[in-house]
């Protein structure tokens, strides 16, 4: 076959074409060819954690003179000073074609390595990662600085939550039956904790554009009272609030709604007194949100209204309030309300005229579970905020159930238990002057889930004293792998406004020399110097070891007093007391003879600073 030949000018042109090619790939340095380069790269910081995800930047162009077509930017992490073969590459992400002179952004998210040793290192970002791009040049890479790659530390979880309630109202004592507490009245403590659900780790609180009445089905609300009235409704869904779900509530005439226990209480009831601070009166005592918390009335400024509103979604709940002010006529009406969100979080809105004035109020929520439960957006105003308050729970770290672990409660002195939930046991009775104890063990608690134990005791046989309850507390505590919780309550009505006191004491032995075998008599008087009453009082006496205790009455009725330790014995005082003479009988033995005896006595209570006095007898004489 006789192979054909080119014409000698085609054969001439395409050798000048080879030609010219040949010259252009040698000439990058001309501006014949792109040059893909990294320009900038974003600071990955001082320090990272092996594992942890990385955030990064980097800033491709093109700095030759001919177009780049399609490439691909590498992000590699490494030890050295330039890039090598042997770096760990973490991502390629693409690179749009770009005309010479022009330049892209492009951001990376990875994950560093887990498994790579600790020390220095760089990044480094690599234009044209792949090679697919004829380049005039191919120093492409862009390193960061150093940063030090360190073990990874695992997220200290977010505690569970634990509430415990009691269904009593703390300042009137009156649970949502209108009944108080006597002696062996039944009070169940229901203690709840939970792990992951909304509002666990707290909540962020801000101002937000004033919001309208939310609207939907209104359900017009019937109150036991129009002042200082409750009522109580099933929210249409379970409302996380402070890491526990509620599934009711009970709405205050007075500008707030309550979960475990009626709203009976008003603002400037004994809250801004009380001893231990006002934030400790609303976060200790009271579990519930306070749009507008007051002393409110549904028969003034000519009647009022408070309605629940559900949204069309079922997804909101808001409770309306549209009210005058128990000081009168006089006083301006509020119109607020409180959007509960199936989500967890919750808002305060203030549509209406609401002027300045009336009484004293509290604006805020308290979970209930201390002083730092209580999120505080105005105390002792008269005037509404300006804006609405968005309340948005803190995101929660909770990704394994919790340890297996206990939940404990305390019985008051002188109660007794009456009832407990199944894997409940009692560990300690309670005596007339030590609180028992029952201890309830639990297993793990899942993310999402919630546990309940109920505890129910019978009140002191001294809780009905001048026909009002003295203050009586207990304590819920739960404990789970390095987790300890603890909630405390009380029962208090008569001594809802104790302010802080010292005690005054007055030690005397009015008698003559006493002899070996007959009693002898002191007297021990205690109060206040201002009005008011102690708080939980005790008083530890203490005794010569040559005598013995024959009686420690007051008032004529026998103290409740513990056996005595040595030549000590503590006894409890009726709370809410200020001013009483005590009288200790003693009887000398026969080694005190020739000898003087002397009686010590230390008061304290939760609202006053310890106290001490003494007094002692002339020398004792021989039996008669």
């Amino acid at each position: 076959m006789t192979k054909s030949k080119l014409p000698l000018a085609a054969g001439l042109v395409l050798v000048a074409l080879f030609a010219m090619t040949a010259g252009a790939n040698a000439k990058s340095s001309v501006g014949g060819l792109p040059d893909l380069v990294v320009t900038k790269v974003s600071k990955p910081g001082a320090q990272k954690a092996l594992g942890s995800k990385l955030k990064f930047v980097a800033t491709v162009k093109n700095k030759g003179g001919g177009a780049a077509g399609k490439s691909k930017l590498g992000l590699y992490l490494g030890k050295g000073k330039k890039h090598v073969k042997k770096d760990k590459r973490l991502k390629l992400v693409k690179v749009k074609p770009l005309a010479a002179g022009k330049q892209q952004k492009r951001k990376f998210q990875v994950v560093l390595p887990k498994k790579a040793a600790t020390g220095q290192y760089r990044l480094f970002a690599c234009a044209d990662a792949t090679k697919k791009v004829n380049e005039g040049k191919e120093a492409n890479c862009k390193a960061t600085r150093k940063f030090k790659l360190v073990p990874a530390t695992t997220p200290k979880p977010a505690a569970p939550a634990f509430t415990m309630t009691d269904g009593f109202d703390w300042g009137f004592a009156t649970n949502a039956k209108q009944e108080s507490v006597n002696a062996g009245s039944p009070i169940t403590l229901t203690l709840r904790t939970a792990n992951g659900l909304a509002g666990q780790a707290g909540y962020t609180q801000s101002a937000v554009a004033p919001a309208p009445f939310l609207t939907g089905t209104t359900i017009p609300l019937n109150f036991s009272e129009q002042d200082d009235g409750i009522a109580e409704i099933a929210l249409p869904f379970a409302f996380p609030f402070g890491g526990v779900n509620e599934t009711s509530l009970s709405v205050g005439t007075n500008g707030w709604v309550s979960f475990g226990a009626p709203a009976w209480d008003y603002w400037d009831d004994s809250q801004p007194i009380y001893y231990r601070g006002p934030l400790v009166a609303v976060g200790e005592f009271y579990r519930g949100l306070m749009p507008y918390w007051s002393d409110l009335d549904l028969e003034t400024a000519g009647g009022g209204t408070v309605k629940e509103v559900i949204s069309a979604d079922g997804k909101s709940v808001a409770i309306q309030w549209d009210i005058g002010s128990h000081q009168g006529d006089e006083a301006p009406k509020r119109a607020f309300q409180v959007v509960l969100s199936a989500d967890g979080s919750f808002r305060f809105d203030y549509p209406g005229a609401n002027l300045p004035g009336g009484y004293k109020s509290f604006v805020g929520f308290s979970t209930g579970s201390g002083p730092a439960a209580a999120g505080v957006v105005s105390i002792e105003g008269t005037s509404v905020p300006t804006t609405s308050v968005q309340f948005t729970p803190n995101p929660a770290q909770a990704e394994t159930a919790t340890a297996a672990g206990q939940i404990s409660a305390t019985l008051p002195f002188g109660s007794s238990l009456v009832s407990a939930d199944p894997g409940c046991v009692l560990a300690k009775p309670p005596t007339l002057i030590d609180n028992g104890l029952v201890n309830c063990s639990v297993p793990g608690i899942f993310p999402g889930e919630q546990l309940t134990r109920h505890v129910t005791f019978a009140a002191p046989a001294n809780a009905a004293v001048a026909s009002e309850p003295p203050n009586f507390s207990f304590q819920g505590s739960y404990e789970a792998g390095p987790f300890t919780l603890k909630d405390g309550k009380e029962i208090n009505s008569l001594t809802t406004s104790l302010p802080p006191l010292t005690f005054v004491l007055d030690a005397k032995y009015p008698g003559a020399a006493p002899a070996v075998g007959d009693p002898a008599l002191f007297e021990v008087q205690y109060g206040g110097p201002t009005s008011g009453g102690f708080d939980e009082p005790t008083v530890t006496f203490s005794l010569p070891a040559n005598a013995a205790v024959d009686g420690i009455s007051i008032d004529g009725k026998a103290l409740p007093c513990g056996p005595g330790s040595g030549t000590q014995v503590t006894c409890k005082l009726p709370s809410g007391s200020n001013g009483a003479t005590i009288k200790v009988t003693v009887i000398p033995g026969s080694a005190a003879q020739g000898n003087p005896l002397t009686l010590g006595a230390s008061f304290s209570a939760l609202n006053a600073p310890t106290a001490t006095d003494s007094v002692s007898t002339p020398p004792v004489t021989a039996a008669a």
